[in-house]
């Protein structure tokens, strides 16, 4: 890989990754995430890679960046806290830190929320429950400036 860190071991610095790098791997996770989850997700295909749109973050600047995201609703878990269980130890096995997990997501929703970043700093959200589940993930936000064009 190359590098403008000056003299750092090979990892592109925050902002430094392709556009492509970055929504190849944002494609990845919600992937990750799908075949993990314990239920169905009908409206994704990971080969579907047109017209996602990027949207501003910050690098070294406020929305001097792009990032991808997306959320896709998905069918019910049968025990949504076990699902968020083995979800963690999945995503704590590929280095990912964990951060807050929501226990109650409130009056209309009966799941559980776990929230993940990546150690470039992606974002998944897994909320399973009985009736509706959803994933949701945060790209890793790129200077590259193909990001701020429509994917194809």
């Amino acid at each position: 890989m190359n590098s403008t860190n000056d003299g750092q071991q090979g990892e592109p610095g925050p902002g430094e990754r392709s556009a492509e790098e970055v929504f190849t791997e944002f494609m990845d996770a919600m992937e990750d995430t799908v075949q993990h989850s314990g239920t169905t997700w009908p409206g994704w295909d990971r080969n579907d890679t047109a017209d996602y749109v990027s949207e501003p973050c910050g690098v070294h600047a406020r929305a001097d960046g792009r990032l991808y995201q997306r959320q896709i609703r998905g069918g019910p878990v049968d025990d949504p806290q076990a699902a968020v269980e083995r979800m963690k130890a999945h995503l704590k096995a590929k280095e990912y830190t964990i951060g807050n997990i929501f226990d109650n997501m409130g009056g209309n929703t009966t799941g559980i929320q776990l929230n993940a970043r990546s150690p470039r700093r992606l974002l998944v959200q897994f909320t399973p429950s009985k009736e509706t589940s959803y994933i949701k993930v945060m790209g890793e936000c790129t200077l590259d400036p193909a990001a701020r064009k429509k994917t194809t």
